[in-house]
């Protein structure tokens, strides 16, 4: 991510998909608001995990063992940096090694998107020793990022026609199949 963003700052880069919007980013780049997909942040645990988490405060209340993971330089680990009391460790550089950190018993959950998570578990096969937690902790929009230094014209082109799929919702239909299950 540090590389594509340096890339969206000199301009050799346009465009990025399916970037979270956050304050830094629309600082630096233009961002385009209609949302081209949503996702969920949740916990994964290992499978025997029996806590009842429904939240931030569920873990603090688990004590120093709770150690919530995340991947360094992420919106997750900027959202937990910020909750008081929390354990982090965001040294992972992808969500397949905070997998592995996991199972290991090196952290008790993983914080990331439904949409990575889901399909990192899949691709990791470990589906019979990681577990998702019900909760969801907050909803967030993914959009197309833009340089401020793209070609003229290419932000508003791409505005228009991800407003007229949202409108039509062709957008959903696009993305459907790739929604996690």
């Amino acid at each position: 991510m540090p590389r594509t963003e340096a890339q969206l700052l000199d301009g050799s880069l346009d465009v990025v998909c399916g970037l979270a919007s956050t304050k830094d980013r629309k600082e630096k780049f233009d961002v385009i608001e209609t949302p081209i997909y949503t996702t969920h942040l949740i916990l994964a645990a290992r499978k025997e995990e029996t806590a009842d988490v429904k939240g931030f405060d569920d873990i603090r209340k688990l004590g120093a063992d709770a150690i919530v993971l995340t991947v360094t330089q992420t919106v997750q680990a900027e959202l937990a940096a910020a909750q008081p009391g929390l354990k982090v460790d965001s040294a992972a550089k992808d969500t397949s090694q905070n997998l592995q950190k996991l199972v290991a018993g090196r952290g008790r959950f993983i914080l990331h998107n439904d949409f990575a998570l889901i399909d990192e578990i899949r691709r990791d096969n470990l589906g019979d020793k990681v577990k998702l937690l019900p909760a969801q902790l907050t909803t967030e929009g993914r959009f197309f990022i833009v340089s401020k230094k793209a070609p003229a014209g290419v932000k508003d082109k791409l505005a228009a026609a991800l407003d007229k799929l949202s409108k039509t919702s062709e957008l959903a239909k696009i993305f459907l199949p790739y929604k996690p299950k």
